[in-house]
């Protein structure tokens, strides 16, 4: 496991991303929730803007099943950030020109990452993966961007908040290469932070797992992946399992997770082992 999940959760977090009337607030909204993004903007009169963000690229067929770009006046902000912090979660960004702001988006759509068509840079958790992993050139990554809001991993009980990801200043971007270098680090962090993500996304079952105990979390997670027991709903009702020891150590489950039987009943095995 990558040292990224302790990394991040020692990240100062921000209420809701910082607005600048000098500059223009953009989110990007997955198209699950075209819904409520569009049910905030219709709350506010103030002026606003968007595009499909997959218009004019090769995945131009598929625009309305892709994320939509919102440049938003001050008064959506906070509804809008609330519609990110759902899942699937969204991002947002700051910057001075939103058409020069565009063009870097639909660019990094074609950034070379692992055996996928494209980079889907406005999923959180890629993004911080990359921008964790891009070594001394986040700058590359930002681009014109002035700064980029991430929703933090929380849960119901504590408070929603946002990571900002920006440089400096713009000069440390002049000398950036592109495709910026990325870290082979860049994929095991990115399956780190999802499981951070998917932990916190189910509070009634990880709730009570503290920030400290995230990591063996995720090593439990990596555990049962790699015994073939990895469905959703399969992990949940393993959730005690999951948030109390080192699985690797329980030498008494062995047979049960080296078993040939289906997940489906290693599962049920399990649970009846756990049993008082």
């Amino acid at each position: 496991m990558s040292e990224a999940i302790t990394r991040l959760l020692h990240r100062t977090t921000v209420d809701v991303p910082a607005y600048d009337d000098q500059q223009s607030m953009v989110f990007i909204v997955d198209a699950a929730h075209a819904k409520a993004a569009w049910t905030v903007i219709m709350q506010q009169s103030a002026p606003f803007t968007f595009d499909q963000l997959w218009f004019g690229t090769p995945w131009q067929a598929e625009m309305l099943k892709g994320p939509t770009w919102f440049v938003l006046p001050a008064s959506a902000i906070v509804g809008m950030a609330a519609v990110c912090h759902q899942r699937p979660k969204g991002i947002a960004l700051r910057c001075r020109d939103p058409q020069q702001a565009l063009v870097h988006a639909r660019k990094l759509l074609g950034m070379p990452l692992g055996h996928s068509g494209y980079t889907a840079f406005y999923n959180p958790v890629i993004w911080t993966a990359l921008v964790m992993e891009s070594g001394h050139h986040p700058g590359s990554l930002l681009g014109p961007w002035d700064a980029v809001y991430t929703p933090a991993p929380s849960t119901q009980k504590s408070p929603q908040g946002w990571y900002e990801w920006r440089v400096e200043s713009s000069d440390e971007n002049k000398d950036d290469p592109w495709p910026p270098t990325i870290s082979d680090q860049v994929l095991t962090t990115y399956k780190d932070l999802r499981w951070l993500y998917w932990l916190r996304d189910n509070p009634a079952h990880f709730g009570n797992v503290p920030d400290a105990g995230l990591p063996r979390a995720v090593s439990n997670l990596d555990f049962l992946v790699e015994h073939g027991i990895g469905i959703d709903s399969h992990l949940l009702e393993l959730s005690s399992l999951i948030a109390e020891g080192d699985l690797s150590q329980r030498t008494d489950l062995l047979s049960i997770f080296t078993s040939p039987e289906r997940p489906h009943r290693r599962v049920a095995q399990l649970l009846e082992a756990l049993k008082p």
